[in-house]
């Protein structure tokens, strides 16, 4: 197994994507979905268009063709609805190109899967565009275990695929369900619906570490919880083979209480997640925030606290 996996969020259509061709050497590489965006105008997009997108999009397919043993390409909610059909999602869909689109993912379907799993030291990381519920897996994929549930996904995946009509597979009408944080009705999501509130309220798959996308974080702030790695901070991370998630120019990544879907934090001398190399942030002896920082010029174990301004040793 390699040391490192290079790990590329939701493009959009954008380029940042386009680090990991210099940087990923002969490690794997694994998109997490939602390759595509249908809004270039957004302020996230201003430089984008819509053509660009596509032309993006065909070069990661193109990528993937020339590295096929390495580069795994997931699906994410916003590939299901050209490679599925509308039903399973309909949002920032690009209609001026539909056909085109939606050709490029039929033409290219045996390159694409739902999950992805991988070992580092022994522990398993599986990676789905927006999380794996136990409830969902038991209500559409019979008989499935925890060794086996990678496979049952991409079968399926491959078995509605094969068909004339894939939108219309018992699979797809699986694939569409999403929960009310999503705007769907189903109180367990599909894999690429999935939320990450739930994921993190008791719904976990035992001694696994999700690794997913799908929910937007800020640039550099990926959320680290015991169970799930929430990704989606548009930019290329790499998972080590000791489990640190870094930045591609080599910042390590550490969990963080600004983000809506971060659970409660264990006590800060606690500070290996699933017993890997991750850091938790120390709570404030005065006002018990977490926005603190090792000063300038400071001993390690000198903090300082930008909520109420103390200097303090933890």
């Amino acid at each position: 197994m390699s040391r490192r996996i290079h790990i590329v969020p939701d493009v959009h259509g954008r380029p940042f994507w386009k680090d990991v061709l210099t940087a990923s050497g002969d490690n794997p590489v694994v998109f997490l979905g939602d390759y595509l965006d249908a809004y270039p105008n957004d302020v996230i997009f201003h430089d984008l268009t819509k053509e660009g997108i596509i032309a993006s999009f065909e070069d990661i397919i193109r990528f993937k063709q020339e590295n096929s043993g390495r580069v795994t390409l997931l699906l994410g909610n916003h590939d299901c609805e050209y490679m599925y059909g509308r039903d399973v999602c309909d949002c920032r869909t690009d209609n001026d190109h539909y056909d085109e689109i939606q050709a490029l993912f039929r033409t290219n379907k045996d390159l694409f899967q739902v999950a992805a799993e991988f070992f580092l030291r022994g522990r398993r990381f599986v990676f789905t565009h927006a999380g794996i519920h136990p409830e969902w897996m038991d209500r559409h994929v019979p008989g499935w275990t925890i060794e086996n549930m990678v496979a049952e996904l991409n079968e399926l995946n491959r078995q509605a695929l094969a068909t004339d009509f894939p939108e219309e597979t018992d699979f797809a009408r699986a694939l569409a369900e999403a929960d009310p944080e999503r705007g769907g009705t189903d109180d367990f999501a599909s894999p690429i619906w999935a939320d990450a509130e739930r994921l993190n309220a008791g719904h976990h798959l035992a001694d696994i570490v999700q690794v997913v996308g799908h929910t937007g974080i800020p640039p550099g702030d990926p959320v680290i919880t015991k169970d799930v790695l929430y990704t989606d901070c548009r930019q290329v991370l790499t998972l080590s083979e000791r489990g640190v998630l870094r930045t591609l120019d080599r910042r390590k990544c550490v969990s963080r209480d600004r983000d809506p879907f971060d659970p409660e934090l264990p006590d800060w001398r606690d500070r290996e997640l699933f017993n890997l190399d991750c850091f938790e942030r120390p709570y404030c002896r005065s006002c018990g925030s977490r926005n603190i920082y090792i000063r300038a010029g400071m001993m390690a174990d000198h903090w300082y606290c930008m909520d109420c301004g103390k200097d303090q040793i933890l």
